[in-house]
């Protein structure tokens, strides 16, 4: 049954502005600066002979100027010297460029050194190698920029919410984003808790861009994170080969206002339409049947229901339908607005038809 209720403010939703593209193989680009990422780490079976793998020699390390550290470095660990970026290979998780005076191990020097992110993509129970954790540093000369590094007999800094969602067999790596802040507005602070890149595919659903193209790499917060896997395992038993949508993270208010976006702290997704496993697509702007509760087509059935499924499921606090208004009418906005748990006039979750005519 539709629940109408007042609603007191709502998150805003659109496309991120910025777009985070992983470091092909030996260029210097950064892979933390934005909302998505088109690379591809960790589709590989094979994750031996690049930085960060085991070695016993340095011809182990099978790129320009690789080397093989030994002393403290259980089973060894390729890795190559680095100024402040680090190359990235597909098939491998992303690597950064620690300072070797300041990590943990036996680096050669205080100079920089590559090394591998954390990536329960690819090391699905702790993140890193055996013998090796999940360690906060901070790039080499920029102290600054930091994120989860792999480093010898480190003590993990990852919190529970990191643990939950491995458990549950989410690839993803955590990452650290400072604080931003929406342009015009610099009284206001976006903050991301516990950020993560999550993975596609997500319990064999790929997340795409709405234009269908692979977003391989998609940030938001470690608690959307989980909805997003709730969401994807919904979507995988109603027959969805791919969520397609238009993006999670976006430092930025909503429209017309001076309130910050849920887009801005990571917890908030959305969602395009869908592409089914028979290969049709159904979007919200060619198939959502409006201001009904008894949609007559199948497409809009699945749409409704879809919604009223989450909704239900309790899986995301707040979701606005195309019925809501018409910046809404081609998406799903689904988001995680702290205190919406309470199904009451001024303070509830919400879902359902506008109280007004588009």
């Amino acid at each position: 049954m539709l629940r109408a209720l007042f609603i007191v403010s709502v998150a805003g939703c659109g496309k991120s502005s910025e777009t985070g593209q992983g470091d092909s193989v030996f260029s210097t680009s950064e892979a933390d600066s934005g909302w998505l990422d088109d690379s591809n780490p960790d589709s590989s079976p094979s994750l031996d002979g690049f930085i960060g793998s085991p070695c016993s020699t340095d011809t182990d390390c099978e790129y320009e100027d690789g080397v093989c550290l030994l002393d403290g470095f259980p089973n060894g660990m390729c890795s190559l010297a680095c100024e402040s970026t680090c190359p990235d290979r597909d098939g491998f998780p992303v690597t950064f460029c620690v300072d070797g005076g300041v990590a943990p191990g036996g680096f050669p020097d205080d100079e920089g050194w590559c090394v591998s992110r954390c990536s329960f993509g690819a090391y699905q129970e702790s993140g890193c190698r055996p013998d090796y954790g999940c360690s906060i540093e901070s790039r080499n000369e920029q102290p600054w920029t930091e994120t989860y590094t792999c480093l010898p007999h480190a003590t993990s800094d990852l919190q529970e919410c990191h643990y939950r969602l491995a458990d549950r067999g989410v690839g993803f790596e955590p990452t650290v984003r400072a604080p931003d802040s929406p342009e015009g507005h610099p009284e206001l602070t976006c903050t991301i808790e516990d950020p993560v890149w999550v993975f596609s595919p997500v319990f064999d659903v790929d997340l795409d861009y709405y234009d269908g193209t692979p977003t391989p790499r998609t940030l938001a917060s470690c608690a959307a994170a989980h909805s997003i896997a709730d969401t994807a395992d919904d979507a995988a038993k109603a027959g969805v080969a791919s969520i397609l949508h238009i993006g999670t993270y976006n430092c930025r208010v909503i429209a017309g206002t001076s309130t910050l976006s849920r887009h801005g702290y990571g917890d908030a997704l959305d969602i395009y339409g869908f592409r089914l496993i028979n290969g049709e697509t159904w979007t919200l702007i060619d198939h959502w049947e409006h201001d009904t509760t008894s949609p007559t087509t199948e497409s809009g059935r699945f749409l409704y229901d879809i919604a009223h499924r989450w909704y239900d499921a309790w899986i995301w606090n707040i979701i606005l339908t195309p019925n809501y208004n018409t910046a809404h009418d081609n998406h799903f906005h689904l988001d995680l607005t702290p205190g919406w748990h309470d199904l009451s006039i001024h303070n509830g979750r919400y879902i359902g038809p506008a109280p007004y005519t588009d």
